[in-house]
């Protein structure tokens, strides 16, 4: 049984000094389960210029209770 269901987005907010991405991530917890994957594409779009770093991947993470 899905029990939660939260937004991550992963920003690239700079280059270290051997050339590798410095990533941030920011997650919006609490989401809607009932939230479509394309809904949630949408919402992380408009999110992401107000962050003012350039997005680097963006995911759905969904916790499941498992009977024993």
């Amino acid at each position: 049984m899905l029990t939660n269901s939260r937004l991550v987005i992963v920003f690239e907010t700079g280059i270290n000094q051997i050339g590798e991405p410095i990533l941030k991530t920011k997650s919006f917890n609490n989401i809607k389960m009932g939230a479509t994957n394309e809904q949630l594409k949408a919402v992380a779009d408009a999110l992401t210029p107000l962050q003012g770093w350039t997005p680097y991947k963006m995911e759905r993470s969904n916790t499941y209770n498992l009977e024993a």
